[in-house]
């Protein structure tokens, strides 16, 4: 009798487990048809953006937040750039018209200003000149969008063949166009570091403005590279700086540097 007793719980036990590995499955097939759902749908929403990236000012229209288009050839790095100093990380996972996206829409760091404007920081006035390095963010999707193909920057060989970049900005005030072309002289895996690190941390450089602080930055982000692209930018050259995450370590990063040299 007991045995019994011990063979039907034991078949009890194991259709819990199939019925809770099922639910298991279930869940998580429906997060990626979710996750699958919302990639292709922010895809195509830049799709449509895109047929406007030859006039900026079309863009603008649709919304103000938008500062510039950045692109790399033969990759899919090829969107938007919004910035909203009141709110850093609104576009983390906003999509262009500011409904929620697990894939957001690059930003533009607050500390990198590219007008000089006035602007409060912690209760305090402040006028900021143009910073000679702007720190754009952009997600590592794991379907090979946003600023997925930064990681193919760890091979030098990939950068012998994708040497440069774009960042076009756009000028409100003006209505224009300044089109850059960057060269990529860094390319590095890193990662967020404790606030009282004393190593080098490529992320607090958002906003250079002195030629001390700007080769402090040079001079750590070409230590920090994979390699060495006989590239040795000057005070004066503006910085471009592309951000997003790599899971080769915890908190790990992936970042490009490029000197404009148009």
């Amino acid at each position: 009798m007991a045995k019994g007793k011990g063979r039907g719980n034991r078949g009890l036990i194991s259709w819990i487990l199939i019925i809770i590995c099922a639910i298991v499955f279930c869940g998580s097939a429906a997060h990626l048809l979710l996750y699958a759902k919302d990639k292709l749908d922010a895809e195509k929403d830049f799709s449509q953006i895109r047929d406007h990236s030859r006039n900026l000012s079309e863009i603008y229209e649709l919304n103000h937040d938008f500062i510039g288009w950045i692109k790399i050839e033969d990759t899919k790095i090829n969107y938007p750039v919004m910035q909203t100093p009141d709110d850093p990380e609104y576009y983390l996972h906003r999509d262009f018209s500011g409904e929620y996206s697990a894939s957001g829409v690059p930003f533009l760091d607050a500390m990198s200003v590219v007008k000089p404007r006035d602007a409060v920081i912690d209760g305090e006035e402040y006028h900021l000149d143009t910073s000679w390095n702007w720190l754009i963010y952009g997600h590592n999707m794991k379907f090979g969008t946003m600023f997925h193909d930064l990681q193919e920057y760890d091979s030098k060989e990939f950068w012998e063949s994708h040497k440069t970049f774009t960042f076009d900005v756009y000028d409100p005030e003006t209505g224009k166009t300044d089109s850059g072309v960057y060269e990529i002289f860094a390319a590095s895996r890193s990662q967020i570091r404790a606030e009282d690190s004393t190593a080098f941390q490529y992320y607090q450089y958002a906003g250079l403005s002195d030629e001390e602080t700007f080769y402090e930055y040079v001079n750590g982000v070409m230590a920090e590279s994979s390699y060495d692209t006989g590239i040795e930018p000057q005070f004066g050259d503006q910085l471009v700086t592309l951000s997003t995450c790599a899971y080769h370590t915890n908190e790990g990063r992936m970042y490009i540097v490029g000197r404009r040299i148009k």
